[in-house]
């Protein structure tokens, strides 16, 4: 799985480990992008509150659709994975209609583990009410170290 890579004395560069996977867990493609990588692909902002923090905050990350997209497979679902094996299945329904991100940044620095980072799942929990459902609160997955992409 994604692990802690010394960068330099002091300084930790975080990965994420991407799989595009079967539904029997047959893997098909597999591929590890660091916060550096991350922050070169396409990014979206949300600006939103949420149960864990105080006020307004700015989450800014890929969505999880460009993810998805690394590999010319469809998708139908990702299982994503934190820190503490704490699993939570989103449906592509969730970045292609409710604009859901791996964000990688708060309030414009990244995130520190014990900022729930250093990638969290967010959604624009403002625009939509739906979203501030415990359904979603569950999908909203922090401490991010791996997504499975399932392919059917």
């Amino acid at each position: 799985m994604a692990g802690l890579v010394l960068a330099a004395p002091g300084a930790q560069a975080q990965t994420v480990q991407l799989r595009w996977i079967r539904d029997g867990g047959a893997i098909l493609s597999e591929q590890s992008l660091s916060l550096e990588q991350l922050a070169k692909l396409p990014s979206e902002t949300i600006v939103t509150q949420t149960p864990w923090t105080q006020g307004s905050q700015t989450f800014e990350g890929p969505s999880l659709a460009v993810l998805a997209g690394q590999r010319a497979l469809p998708v139908e679902r990702a299982i994503v994975v934190a820190l503490n094996d704490y699993m939570a299945t989103v449906p592509a329904e969730d970045w292609e209609q409710n604009g859901a991100i791996l964000s990688i940044r708060l309030n414009g620095a990244p995130m520190k583990v014990r900022e729930k980072g250093p990638f969290w799942v967010m959604y624009p929990i403002d625009r939509n009410p739906k979203l501030q459902s415990q359904m979603y609160r569950t999908r909203m997955v922090w401490q991010v170290k791996a997504i499975d992409f399932v392919v059917p």
